[in-house]
């Protein structure tokens, strides 16, 4: 979702007249509730995930007709998705077409080959001839979000600023149409990590997660020498951007909590397993820091074979090092 932004971005700023709308599923809606450039969220109910019929998928098409939309843009290689705005009567379709699967578009497009997903997406830009230079992921905390956040770091924590704040989320991989616990950094790498952070900078430290990631990260917290805040299952997605606006540093597996730090301009350092970067590590401006953590592998993966933790101090430092 936050990946997709970009191209948001981009065609907001050449047709600022126009009013878009986002069709999202309720799981990915925190990623874009807040985001000034959409006008409209679309609830999609069970459509666009693996388990939804057509009867939903025609139910949708149907109410999409009803609003009498003039263009919709596809973000996706889905056959499915391509066959919805054409259901729904939409008369300009643009969207992406792999292998065919964009046959229903009125301008389907190819993406680059083996490009980052951000950049497979912002093809559609580029066919309307719209300059992408500038595209980056965005995402906006609410002002209530941060005043709550800040808050919460004063009270919670003592932290005023005058030490390096560093986020960490150990969990990832819960993503209900592609769930992969593979992409989960062993916890006890992230607690070596957090404690050299806090010896080396004196850095305060603080967990970040959902409620069902609750568990591994008091493991976590449990396994550090230091006192750190656990915050995982206490904020909303507009908390978690709060904290990143004011965090030196965020270190985090290849899940949705990397971007949403990475769109508010953190220093990031995100690990990889079973993926490559290549397609999905955070789509952000080149002056921001940016670290990707990811060693290549033969089958089956296993973390023996992954990142090591001393690669990712080496990092964690250079990110960090500079502003200690």
């Amino acid at each position: 979702m936050l990946l997709a932004t970009p191209l948001l971005r981009q065609l907001e700023q050449a047709y600022p007249d126009a009013q878009f709308d986002w069709a999202v599923t309720e799981w990915a809606r925190p990623a874009i509730a807040t985001n000034p450039r959409v006008s409209h969220i679309i609830p999609t109910g069970n459509v666009g995930l693996p388990h939804a019929t057509w009867g939903e998928i025609f139910a949708f098409a149907r109410s999409l007709r009803d609003q009498q939309y003039d263009t919709c843009f596809i973000p996706s290689s889905s056959s499915v998705l391509s066959l919805i705005p054409w259901l729904a009567g939409i008369p300009q379709r643009v969207g992406l077409d792999v292998n065919g699967r964009g046959f229903a578009h009125t301008l389907p497009v190819r993406p680059p080959a083996d490009g980052h997903t951000a950049e497979q997406y912002l093809a559609l830009a580029t066919a309307l001839g719209l300059d992408t230079a500038a595209a980056r992921t965005e995402f906006f905390p609410s002002d209530a979000s941060r005043t709550q956040m800040t808050e919460r770091l004063v009270d919670e924590m003592g932290w005023l600023g005058d030490v390096p704040l560093v986020m960490m989320h150990p969990g990832g991989g819960t993503n209900p149409a592609y769930p992969d616990p593979r992409k989960q950094w062993p916890a006890e790498r992230f607690a070596r990590l957090g404690n050299h952070l806090v010896r080396q900078y004196g850095a305060k430290v603080l967990l970040v997660g959902s409620a069902e990631e609750a568990p591994l990260a008091a493991s976590v917290a449990g396994m550090m020498s230091a006192a750190v805040l656990n915050l995982a299952g206490k904020t909303t997605l507009g908390e978690l951007g709060a904290l990143g606006e004011v965090a030196s540093l965020y270190v985090g597996n290849d899940a949705g909590a990397t971007h949403v730090a990475a769109a508010v301009g953190c220093p990031v350092l995100a690990i990889y397993g079973p993926n490559s970067p290549a397609f999905s590590r955070p789509y952000v401006g080149r002056s921001q820091g940016l670290a990707t953590a990811w060693q290549a592998y033969e089958e089956p993966f296993t973390w023996e074979k992954g990142i090591s933790t001393a690669e990712v101090i080496r990092l964690a430092d250079e990110l960090l090092g500079g502003g200690a």
